[in-house]
């Protein structure tokens, strides 16, 4: 493995947060005036600096570039390996938890470190946890970064990076792959540059569209774009601290609802149906599964909680599903403090959180396709039991799934489960009740946001030890890259190449 191609391309990844960090400069102006610019100055230019010398540093020695079909190529072995490619994807998620944090720790807005990173990797790997008491006491600058690192994270910081950087060529591909979620990565475009920028142009689109819309319905400007950026990337940061509830909005709930929903389903169908301008897309078996899931919780959510809203059945349904959709999306959004709904009501929403929204989608979680593929694999194993010689095909709509994606689906299955065991043993040794311990980890490793107790949807993380806020920010990194992408960097083939 060559450490100057993964150093120099690291250099531009934390140069390109540097400029988007650069954004928040008139918000912290007009807030706090020039004596609050200091500190983002100093942030922005550190974070700037290091990038550039990374990416000088790992800039070629011999750089002879030729040019074909508008692709840059480097004649001197440019092109990422598979083991460069990991490692240039898992280290820039824990680059830019580091340096995201930076603004938030040198402005105040976080006293400690440990604060800093648990809070920019929650923002960056979109799971919506957070350390802070007072949201609205803070500045809009800090709350306009924390809102747009979970934005830029959402469809991904490789992602973006192909798009504007297309010379990446054939390693592109290999970046893609390492990033992206789902048991199979689908390509729009021949070229993955081609598919990143349609990918971005989607989310950037979806994001407009909602922004517009919250604000005609009556969020401030600020408000508007902030919750857009969280509610596409499927994050769940709010400039509230009573999140969507403080607008106690009906309208708002609902429009949220909904782009919460689309941020959940999976982007390469609206790009078959910008195409070809029929619904045939959206006739994919995974979305079906998806929605009619969430359909059959909303309804035992909604009957359950009859009870708890003096039999308003419309209360219960608004409620049910704000809070389905959120937590099946791993946006987090609260409207209503599930931790006090009786305990039925928690074994079905953390088993949402668990599985999560659709693969190609901006959701955290194992993913609709996996449980799909798990279920057929099941079927055919019984079948198998009753009929031993027979020959049996895992198959989804229709279509054979490959024995290798098979195997890799029940290993991600195991991982997850390990992880779980072990993450919430760990997180009670430090402290942390079972049932709090049990929900921070999978709210961690799932992106998913709140979690029960103390850390529900109406508490915060700020009182957890530091070491559980180390092994939670760990572990949101690795259920962001999936687990295979992160625990590769961490056996000793990976860097020695035996």
């Amino acid at each position: 493995m060559d450490p100057r191609k993964v150093v120099g391309t690291l250099g531009v990844v934390v140069f390109v947060l540097a400029v988007f960090m650069s954004t928040s400069l008139p918000w912290v102006w007009l807030d706090e005036g020039r004596a609050g610019l200091r500190p983002w100055a100093v942030a922005i230019g550190l974070t700037g600096g290091i990038g550039i010398l990374l990416a000088l540093w790992g800039r070629p020695r011999k750089e002879r570039w030729r040019r074909s079909r508008g692709v840059l190529h480097n004649d001197e072995g440019h092109e990422f390996s598979r083991r460069e490619a990991l490692a240039v994807v898992a280290l820039s998620w824990v680059l830019c938890g580091l340096f995201g944090g930076l603004p938030l720790l040198l402005s105040g807005m976080v006293e400690s470190p440990v604060d800093a990173f648990f809070e920019s990797v929650s923002g960056v790997t979109t799971t919506g946890s957070t350390i802070l008491t007072d949201i609205e006491a803070c500045s809009r600058g800090a709350l306009w970064w924390r809102s747009l690192m979970q934005w830029l994270g959402g469809m991904g910081i490789i992602v973006f990076f192909l798009a504007i950087f297309p010379q990446a060529g054939g390693s592109g591909r290999k970046l893609f792959e390492g990033e992206v979620p789902g048991p199979e990565k689908e390509q729009l475009r021949p070229r993955i540059a081609e598919t990143s920028a349609i990918l971005w142009r989607i989310y950037g689109g979806l994001t407009a569209v909602a922004c517009l819309l919250y604000y005609l319905e009556g969020m401030s400007f600020f408000d508007a774009i902030c919750h857009a950026f969280t509610t596409l990337a499927s994050g769940g940061f709010s400039t509230k601290n009573l999140s969507i509830a403080s607008f106690n909005s009906p309208l708002i709930e609902a429009t949220v609802t909904v782009f919460m929903l689309l941020a959940g389903i999976n982007f390469a169908l609206y790009f078959g149906l910008l195409r070809r301008r029929t619904l045939k897309p959206f006739r994919d078996p995974e979305l079906i599964f998806f929605l009619s899931g969430l359909a059959i919780v909303i309804g035992l959510l909604t009957i359950t909680l009859l009870p708890t809203y003096s039999g308003n059945l419309l209360d219960a349904f608004r409620y049910a599903s704000f809070q389905t959709i959120s937590i099946a999306t791993s946006t987090g959004y609260g409207t209503a403090d599930f931790a006090l709904w009786p305990a039925f009501t928690h074994v079905l929403l953390l088993t949402l959180m668990f599985v999560g929204g659709m693969a190609g989608s901006t959701s955290g979680g194992f993913k609709i396709s996996r449980i799909m593929i798990i279920l057929n694999q099941l079927a055919q194993e019984l079948r198998r039991a009753i009929h031993p010689r027979g020959v049996f095909t895992t198959r989804i709509g229709g279509r054979a799934i490959p024995d290798a994606v098979v195997r890799a689906v029940l290993t991600l299955l195991a991982l997850n489960v390990l992880t779980l065991c072990l993450g919430s043993a760990l997180m009670t040794l430090l402290g942390l009740p079972a049932e709090e311990a049990i929900s921070a980890t999978l709210t961690a490793f799932a992106n998913g946001g709140p979690g029960l107790g103390s850390v529900g949807p109406t508490g915060h993380f700020g009182a957890i030890p530091d070491a559980a806020k180390i092994v939670m920010a760990l572990l949101m990194v690795v259920g962001r890259l999936e687990f295979f992408t992160a625990f590769a960097l961490l056996t000793r083939g990976f860097w020695t190449g035996r």
